[in-house]
């Protein structure tokens, strides 16, 4: 009797550890990246970004393996149109595969056709049978060229995955560089909690951050895709709402700069 029972756990292990493991059997976290690549992120703006995506990638590589998911990610840059620079509509990249190559500027800013091709990706049958949720994060500089189409455009974002259970499905995270467009960034993102390094926390406010420097554009891009993706893994999205949590020399604004 015992012998069987030895043989049971054993096979209930495996089977736990299979759960857990290699292959179809690891849920798979979606990112989509949107970033702004127009010729007014010229210069240092694009140059920090470039600098601080293969750092990102690494971050994104070591929680999906340390957690055992399978990160899936997708990157849309956009100028006077959207551009895939990693996926697709229908299949997102495994982050272990990719090898940043940089962006270079080009056009204006046409930030709505960016966000329509994410809409289109939001969808059960390409994100795959077990998906946990996706998380969207827009790095731009400055307000789009057609403001009404944008607005359009993220509230189509807001109801993807949602069905008719009013509750949105899709984290969404806005990083503004320098000469920011707020309305636009507060329209963007999720409403969610930002945890402070001394500890206090800001609950209920859309998750912008708004960088004045683009040289801390890097922490700040690591926080966000840090933070969003453990939300998602540990069912913290669906349940109570993205929570950020920032370095110590990462700060978010003032409660009152929220406010539209």
């Amino acid at each position: 009797m015992a012998d069987e029972f030895d043989e049971l756990e054993g096979l209930n292990e495996e089977v736990n550890l299979a759960n857990r493991g290699e292959g179809l059997t690891k849920q798979t976290l979606n990112v989509i990246f949107l970033l702004d690549c127009s010729y007014s992120m010229e210069g240092s703006r694009l140059g920090q970004l470039n600098n601080a995506m293969p750092g990102v990638l690494d971050t994104m590589k070591e929680i999906g393996e340390d957690e055992g998911v399978n990160v899936s990610l997708r990157v849309i840059s956009f100028s006077d149109r959207p551009k895939w620079e990693y996926g697709s509509v229908e299949q997102g990249e495994d982050v272990n595969n990719i090898v940043w190559n940089d962006l270079h500027p080009i056009g204006g800013t046409d930030t709505a056709s960016a966000i329509y091709e994410a809409c289109k990706s939001l969808k059960k049958s390409y994100l795959g049978a077990r998906a946990l949720h996706p998380v969207v994060i827009l790095i731009t500089d400055g307000g789009s060229n057609e403001p009404d189409k944008t607005l359009a455009a993220i509230e189509e974002l807001k109801k993807k995955l949602a069905g008719n259970t009013g509750k949105e499905k899709v984290t969404r995270i806005a990083i503004g560089v320098e000469d920011y467009y707020e309305p636009e960034l507060n329209a963007f993102a999720s409403v969610g909690k930002i945890v402070h390094a001394d500890g206090v926390e800001n609950e209920n406010v859309p998750l912008v951050f708004k960088i004045d420097k683009a040289e801390d554009l890097k922490k700040y891009i690591n926080c966000v895709a840090a933070s969003s993706m453990y939300s998602s893994i540990t069912g913290a999205a669906d349940t109570e709402g993205t929570t950020v949590e920032l370095d110590d020399d990462v700060n978010a604004p003032a409660d009152d700069d929220w406010v539209d």
